[in-house]
């Protein structure tokens, strides 16, 4: 059962009280920016980790234009619901103070609100051997791209601003994502985003781009020579700490640390590591398997 930090209590709840039953996951976005992209990306990955968990999940977002394009090029799903409508509601919204909602478990209040920088996302969820400084990826797209993820600098093209919702007006747990600054290559983002915890701070100047894309890379390169070896099932272990790190406060960077050590687990068949791989995207969307077929 996915347990989720409500941020009105700043206590950890389950996500549904009925597994089975419809459950909103409600998107709140105020203006045009990377940190409301992040929004609704915690909301996508959180709407994918419920229906993993056999819940039947309607997305509801009413972002402007310009954003919906920067979400379309993350691959993050378009909404389906509507505000108010039947079943209980998960909202995800931007940080009111625009600093996380407390120290996640294990960690101090002073490295929960330090911004994410490249260090810190080599200790949290790529690994030493995956943040290679001088790594290219043929298939990436030029960082200088005029797509629209690709800069945060200039919000002259933003909609109105729609005031964020009080407690009062919300009907259901309230989950808080923490700003992002900077800019990134368009192909790289989903990925630089998800590494990072959704509660603290994100200074995507700082981040390891050269790292991401490396790992991307040799992950989707592996995955589809993976593919052609004879298949084999998930490890029943496996796919306990996948679970287990998603359903922990949908924990995504913990989930990354499970793929990599299973990327070199001498006790994983290759075939296992393609059917591991292929079910941990589904709840990334990293497009993992894109690759597949491509190589012959």
């Amino acid at each position: 059962m996915l347990r989720i930090t409500d941020a009105r209590t700043g206590e950890t709840v389950d996500a549904v009280r009925a597994r089975r039953g419809l459950t909103r996951v409600e998107a709140h976005v105020e203006r045009d920016d990377l940190s409301a992209l992040r929004v609704l990306l915690v909301a996508d990955v959180l709407a994918r980790a419920l229906e993993l968990g056999g819940t039947p999940v309607a997305t509801v977002a009413d972002p402007p234009a310009a954003l919906r394009a920067r979400a379309d090029a993350l691959g993050i799903r378009r909404a389906e619901g509507e505000r108010g409508g039947a079943g209980p509601a998960l909202h995800v919204l931007a940080s009111a103070s625009g600093a996380p909602e407390g120290p996640a478990p294990g960690r101090s209040a002073s490295e929960e609100a330090a911004p994410m920088d490249a260090t810190t996302m080599g200790a949290t969820s790529m690994g030493s051997t995956s943040m290679g400084e001088n790594s290219t990826d043929p298939t990436s797209t030029d960082p200088t791209s005029t797509d629209p993820t690709s800069t945060d600098t200039a919000p002259a093209a933003q909609g109105p601003v729609i005031p964020a919702p009080s407690d009062a007006d919300l009907d259901g747990v309230r989950i808080e994502v923490a700003p992002v600054s900077g800019t990134a290559d368009p192909s790289l983002l989903r990925m630089i985003l998800l590494a990072a915890p959704r509660r603290q701070s994100l200074d995507l100047a700082a981040a390891d781009l050269d790292g991401a894309r490396e790992t991307l890379g040799r992950w989707r390169e592996a995955v589809a020579g993976w593919a052609t070896r004879p298949s084999k099932p998930v490890p029943e272990h496996v796919r306990q700490e996948l679970r287990a790190a998603w359903e922990d406060d949908l924990d995504v960077p913990a989930v990354l640390e499970v793929l990599r050590r299973v990327e070199h687990a001498e006790d994983v068949p290759d075939g296992a590591r393609f059917e591991t791989y292929a079910y941990a995207d589904r709840l990334l969307g990293l497009e993992l398997t894109r690759d597949i077929g491509t190589q012959w």
